[in-house]
């Protein structure tokens, strides 16, 4: 149920078993009216990750190679900030021309990763390790008690599934995604193999700030048919890891998290999630997506969300999920001071862009 690639442990079997099995994504209610602009940036390779930054720079955290690229003023000089080859994904500008990434340090063995870590780079290029996820994680666990997989099935029913499928909790495995800045040293981490939303402080300590719900995905007899399943499991629900791919802090000041979910990755079942900043609480604003990998909160509280599955880039809106543009494999999406949307696209075409939006 793991395998090696951008979106790593729940995530990436979410990616293996949603392509190799070619569960159909159903098609939008109706096509988007939103346009899109010519390339501003081009020849991005898994473009994942994408953050603006003062005075017209746009940072792209390109996931399938490991690297962080900085372009000045909307397409002019790249310069390569980081790479490596290592799992990159998430990043986000400080202050100064400041940014902050996260990364998984795997090595070449099919083995799980080394550290996972927040890092800043600083426009020099010089980088500093703020943290590391993987040591919060191997610490608290912070889903160590949430329940996963079929549970509640007839003895017999369950003799018959294998033991990946079967009720487990959950595992000390970390893949920090994404990152938003809450305040001066103090950030807010995505870790999408925790399931946890982690606050990182500037001095490096870390804290729990809230973990989100398994995710019930409901077995039909066309799914069990496509994913190989008896048919005992029909009308049962699997608890999926949530696997939050972003997060963002809205106008009102409580963070909003894209799920995608992991395990089965049924299609619809992506939501956004919304964590009260005071009290921590986890409701659900919207469901209905197909790999949720990013999202956006508008000055007026709309969200935007990039769903890479479902070739959209769509919007949430008192919990309506409505699609802007169809677009091929989006794989973030950004929202600049004026209101100009940015997206990353083509994140599984030979060579990605950063285009605009307008709905």
């Amino acid at each position: 149920m793991t395998a090696r690639g951008p979106l790593r442990g729940a995530a990436a079997a979410t990616m293996a078993l949603g392509l190799a099995l070619g569960l159909a994504v159903p098609a939008s209610a109706e096509s988007g009216a939103g346009t899109v602009s010519d390339p501003i940036v081009s020849g991005l390779i898994g473009p994942l990750g994408l953050a603006l930054g003062p005075n017209g720079t746009i940072f792209v955290a390109e996931g399938f190679i490991g690297q962080l690229t900085r372009f000045n003023s909307e397409g002019g000089a790249r310069k390569v900030l980081v790479s490596g080859g290592d799992s990159l994904n998430g990043v986000e500008v400080t202050f100064g021309g400041r940014a902050l990434y996260t990364l998984s340090i795997i090595p070449e063995e099919e083995e799980p990763p080394t550290d996972t870590t927040l890092n800043e780079v600083r426009p020099s290029g010089a980088t500093t390790t703020i943290a590391s996820l993987l040591d919060h994680e191997v610490e608290t666990n912070p889903d160590g008690d949430q329940t996963y997989g079929f549970v509640g099935l007839p003895a017999g029913c369950a003799a018959k599934l294998p033991p990946e499928l079967l009720p487990y909790t959950g595992i000390v495995e970390s893949n920090p995604y994404k990152v938003a800045v809450e305040s001066f040293g103090s950030y807010l981490v995505a870790d999408a193999a925790g399931n946890s939303i982690v606050r990182v402080g500037r001095n490096g300590g870390t804290a729990t700030v809230a973990i989100l719900p398994p995710v019930p995905q409901r077995i039909t007899f066309a799914v069990s048919r496509q994913l190989g399943l008896p048919l005992c499991t029909v009308g049962r629900d699997y608890l999926s890891e949530p696997v939050p791919t972003d997060v963002e802090i809205g106008p009102d000041g409580d963070f909003y998290v894209t799920s995608l979910p992991g395990g089965l990755e049924l299609p619809g079942y992506g939501s956004v999630f919304r964590i009260d900043s005071d009290t921590r609480a986890v409701t659900r604003v919207a469901t209905g997506l197909s790999g949720a990998v990013d999202l956006a909160v508008a000055d007026d509280g709309t969200i935007y969300v990039a769903e890479l599955f479902a070739n959209r880039i769509s919007s949430i809106s008192n919990g309506v999920v409505s699609t802007v543009v169809d677009v091929f494999a989006p794989g973030a999406v950004e929202i600049a001071d004026d209101g100009t949307i940015y997206a990353t696209v083509g994140v599984f075409a030979p060579a990605g862009d950063v285009v605009i939006v307008t709905p």
